[in-house]
């Protein structure tokens, strides 16, 4: 019988062959367990990955700003004295301080006539527009004329954070009076202080007050108040409850100033309200609040109590 000699070379043949197909098996896979595609090709499983990202775990969450906390916070933590100073000498030496700063917020015009010496002069309306320049870690007076609208300035620079602030309601009449001189020249050195960093809604709602006070700055005299007041207006009385109790103005209601942003204090919103003090610094304090707070019919009577008993008008006790 004749033998295939050829045998064992076709088995050699074949077992090279499987050799070389498994190879290159071998290099078409990729290196660990995962898949190799083309450029352009999508990957079936890339599926988009809705959890959120570490980093984005670790990113301050803003939170809404609650106006009426922001008015309880500051309203109820005033202090006694009302964080003002009418004794001219204990203001004068006050303005001597390091770095004091002395704050007029009166108009250009009535500036020029004559101010304290060393005053800036930033008038309230545009105080929104010129934070920068109020320091809020050095000891800042405010003043204007009378004391009206230096306190409605004290009111709002708090709700926006500044707790450095000292009134000096006797104001340019009272420095005056007390003998002192103002000067004409120019005003005193103005320096920028960067951002005071108020919160964006704070700053917004506290400077759209400021910036859009009317002729008058929400004041009213004797006369004008007598007359709101036969038209149905409220008077909503800010004194403390013994200095009510010792006499107010007839059929007004208390509301003392640290509980003005109390939900159950009862300021009525369905008509025009006259918010009236002693003398009307405190109730400057509270017109700021009150229009944060969303009364926008609050106007003030500068003149207060002691002007209405002055004039003999009725009291009831």
């Amino acid at each position: 019988m004749r033998r295939f000699r050829s045998w064992p070379l076709l088995v050699a043949a074949a077992a090279a062959l499987l050799l070389v197909a498994c190879e290159s098996e071998e290099a078409a896979e990729p290196e660990g367990d995962e898949l190799v595609f083309e450029y352009g090709e999508e990957d079936p499983d890339d599926e988009p990955d809705d959890e959120p990202d570490e980093e984005d775990d670790d990113e301050p969450v803003e939170e809404d700003v609650d106006l009426e906390e922001v008015v309880d916070d500051y309203a109820s933590t005033l202090p006694e004295g009302w964080l003002f100073e009418s004794d001219v000498d204990a203001f004068a030496e006050g303005l001597e301080v390091d770095d004091a700063v002395l704050l007029d917020v009166r108009e250009e015009d009535e500036f020029a006539e004559g101010h304290v010496p060393g005053a800036i002069n930033i008038p309230i309306r545009e105080i929104p527009d010129n934070l920068e320049l109020i320091p809020t870690d050095r000891p800042v007076w405010v003043m204007c004329l009378s004391g009206w609208r230096a306190g409605q300035a004290m009111s709002a620079l708090g709700m926006m954070g500044y707790d450095n602030l000292t009134a000096f309601p006797p104001g340019t009449q009272g420095w005056e009076a007390d003998g002192r001189e103002l000067v004409t020249d120019e005003e005193g050195e103005r320096e920028d202080f960067g951002d005071p960093g108020v919160a964006p809604e704070v700053e917004e709602a506290v400077g759209e007050y400021l910036a859009t006070m009317p002729e008058g700055y929400y004041g009213n005299s004797l006369d004008e108040v007598q007359e709101a007041v036969d038209a149905g207006a409220a008077l909503v009385d800010v004194r403390e409850p013994e200095e009510y109790e010792d006499g107010f103005i007839e059929e007004a209601i208390s509301v003392p100033l640290r509980t003005i942003a109390d939900p159950d204090e009862d300021i009525p919103t369905d008509t025009d309200v006259i918010i009236y003090c002693q003398s009307g610094y405190r109730a400057g304090l509270a017109l700021p609040m009150a229009h944060v707070l969303g009364y926008d019919n609050a106007e003030g009577f500068p003149g207060s109590f002691a002007a209405w008993t002055e004039a003999g008008e009725t009291v009831t006790e």
